[in-house]
């Protein structure tokens, strides 16, 4: 399986610029099973391009943490297909193969099995993401934090057709309800855009479950991303998301694009 519970890799696209990531997970403070899986790779084993996905399961240790699994492993074992296929189209298709094995799992052991996903991509020098369920992609840049992907949960639709405030939506008690997920339906439509924002040195990205940002305000994910080395950062999320209850697993992938002049190897 390509999830480790701690990783880090680095590489040099070219002369100036640096991708660095690392991931960890853990179950939390009140869950057995951790049914969150992650992983990241450079493309072909190379160092120009990037992919990293983030998988919540559901359906508990036979259903969510196979179906996370299977998510991860398809989007990383394919990325050598971004040969053949443009950004867009190969996103489209790894998340359609992940759903049909997925799905056809869940049909044939008769279990409830699901995901959410959560993939970016960065490929000759653009990003891209492909998304489904309630996982997120944060970009923090010059200091400012924006949520990329958009969460596909009923409060968020309800947020969306303002029949609910972002305070009552904070609250709601259907707030991680999801309206689509990998691996429930035969086919499935995920969210699969170009990022406008250009690399730039300088900005991190960070993937997470939902059972951080349930439990960090994005004040709180800003402060920690932008004054922290990114292996400090993911330890502290972790760590603060357990302070504050940790009710579900944490997860969380935080990638670095920084200048090679910069770059601090002991870090």
């Amino acid at each position: 399986m390509w999830f480790i519970k701690k990783r880090s890799i680095s590489g040099i696209p070219d002369k100036r610029l640096v991708i660095r990531a690392m991931t960890l997970s853990d179950a939390g403070c009140v869950r057995q099973n951790n049914e969150d899986c992650a992983g990241h790779t450079f493309v072909l084993g190379g160092r120009t391009d990037f992919v990293a996905v983030l998988a919540d399961g559901m359906g508990g240790y036979e259903g969510g943490e196979v179906a996370s699994g299977m998510m991860v492993n398809t989007v990383c074992a394919d990325s050598g297909k971004l040969l053949k296929d443009s950004p867009l189209k190969w996103l489209k298709n790894a998340v359609a193969k992940a759903n049909a094995m997925i799905y056809d799992a869940a049909q044939r052991s008769r279990i409830v099995m699901g995901t959410t996903c959560t993939i970016l991509l960065v490929w000759k020098r653009k990003l891209y993401c492909a998304h489904i369920g309630d996982s997120r992609l944060y970009l923090l840049e010059n200091n400012k934090l924006q949520q990329m992907t958009t969460d596909h949960t009923l409060v968020g639709e309800m947020l969306r057709q303002k029949k609910i405030t972002e305070a009552e939506a904070a609250l709601h008690q259907q707030r991680n309800v999801l309206v689509k997920a990998v691996g429930t339906k035969p086919d499935v439509k995920p969210d699969v855009f170009k990022i406008k924002q250009t690399i730039k040195p300088g900005s991190r990205f960070m993937l997470c479950s939902d059972g951080v940002y349930d439990m960090l305000s994005d004040v709180e994910i800003g402060q920690i991303l932008s004054g922290k080395s990114i292996r400090e950062s993911v330890s502290s999320l972790i760590a603060n998301a357990r302070e504050k209850g940790g009710y579900d697993n944490l997860t969380v992938t935080v990638i670095e694009i920084n200048d090679a002049k910069k770059l601090e190897y002991n870090d």
